[in-house]
């Protein structure tokens, strides 16, 4: 398929940039929109994806609409938008009804499903949640919808939670009462996770799954066929294709389940849009016709990923400085394409990201084995440079360790 003469936009919440710039490779242009208007705007979000390597950064994505050959929307909350492009016929690539977020509402539709679920409450308000983490231990807690709160958080018992508890009214101030917790039995057990392509309920091969620590890195490995998928991977696929076929929904999914010694394999979190930072990072790469699967995404034109690679691994990058000041990263030339930066703009020969965020990229490496993907990631890494840039690589040694648990368990790598 040849794209070279096509047009892309892509509208994005900041945190994909890389992915947009990945389809200029092979298009003749990519617009990238971030929305960034307020009372009183600041040039951050504007300025996202400036300058970027070609790339041209936008200030109005309806402007250039009517113009573009198709559009890509990677992020979540986006789901109106993408259901009002196909209602008026515009080629869109994006998650659009599918995107459930209430936990809660998708709980219900999981066991509808057929697949199996975790004891699970509905606990609304502070206050409530006060009474339950009194009563109970041993749980995931996580907010419906408003993530940026407070992300989702275990909870042995009252002592070690409480202060969550308090900071979490502190912020919602008189909405306290009003927000809804999920709160989720805390299993026993490994914790992969299935990154792939939904079209209309139909899996996509190949495809692949992986291990992530939060915060450290991830480790995938590649299934050409449904014969070599995990089960447990496979039952939860098909658990999530009625929702996908009710929705005609054509799109990346990544979806976390755990999995103990019965080899049940309980959704933790389905995730229906790019999964970051690590998931994304490694599409991009991993995926040989990255911009022809996206393209067929938004046309209709089912396109199977071309892999060529059984491993991925990434590691993720982190400033805390990055959380209110700009951050400049240094590499090698030679180095750009496998280190994926997140809200990132060019300024001259220098590479920056936008404050507001601790997540600064991901380093990634493709490979044969799992060392030798893992070996390539740890090389790269040292050579990126950044004011008190954090890695862990350790991280993805763990990982390893829990591969070979995940054995025990049918999770074949």
């Amino acid at each position: 398929m040849n794209l070279r003469h096509m047009h892309a936009l892509v509208y994005d919440l900041g945190l994909f940039t890389e992915n947009a710039l990945r389809l200029l490779r092979d298009c003749a242009s990519v617009k990238y929109f971030v929305p960034w208007v307020d009372a009183f705007p600041e040039p951050f979000k504007a300025k996202i994806g400036e300058g970027l390597d070609g790339m041209e950064r936008i200030v109005s994505f309806e402007e250039h609409l009517d113009a573009a050959d198709f559009v890509f929307v990677p992020d979540t909350l986006c789901a109106g938008l993408v259901e009002w492009l196909k209602k008026h016929d515009y080629p869109v690539a994006g998650a659009g009804a599918a995107e459930k977020l209430d936990r809660w509402h998708g709980r219900q539709r999981q066991k509808e499903n057929g697949l199996p679920v975790q004891e699970t409450h509905r606990v609304k308000g502070v206050t409530a949640l006060r009474k339950f983490i009194r009563e109970h231990k041993n749980y995931f807690i996580k907010i419906d919808v408003f993530r940026g709160v407070e992300e989702s958080f275990r909870h042995i018992d009252e002592h070690q939670t409480e202060w969550t508890v308090d900071r979490i009214a502190c912020k919602l101030g008189p909405y306290k009462e009003d927000v809804v917790f999920v709160c989720e039995e805390l299993l026993e057990g490994m914790e992969p996770g299935i990154d792939a392509i939904t079209w209309e309920g139909e899996l996509l091969f190949p495809t692949a799954c992986g291990y992530e620590e939060r915060g450290s890195g991830l480790i995938e490995r590649v299934y050409r066929t449904e014969a070599e998928l995990p089960d447990a991977a496979r039952w939860v696929d098909e658990g999530l294709a009625p929702e996908f076929k009710k929705h005609r929904t054509r799109f990346f999914y990544s979806a976390e389940f755990r999995i103990g010694p019965s080899r049940t394999p309980y959704l933790i979190d389905p995730t229906i849009r790019l999964a970051a930072p690590g998931v994304a990072a490694i599409q991009a790469e991993l995926y040989r016709n990255y911009t022809e699967v996206v393209y067929g995404l938004a046309t209709g034109k089912k396109t199977a990923p071309v892999i060529t690679h059984k491993y991925a691994a990434a590691l993720a990058l982190e400033s805390q400085d990055a959380r209110v000041g700009w951050v400049n990263v240094g590499f090698p030339k030679e180095m750009r394409r496998w280190l994926k930066l997140r809200m990132a703009v060019r300024k001259g020969a220098d590479y920056y990201c936008v404050p507001g965020f601790e997540s600064v990229g991901t380093v990634i490496g493709l490979g044969d084995t799992v060392k030798e993907a893992v070996d390539l990631v740890k090389q790269r890494a040292k050579q990126v440079k950044g004011k008190r840039l954090t890695m862990d690589e350790t991280g993805l040694d763990r990982i390893v360790d829990q591969i070979d648990k995940g054995k025990r368990y049918g999770i074949n790598f």
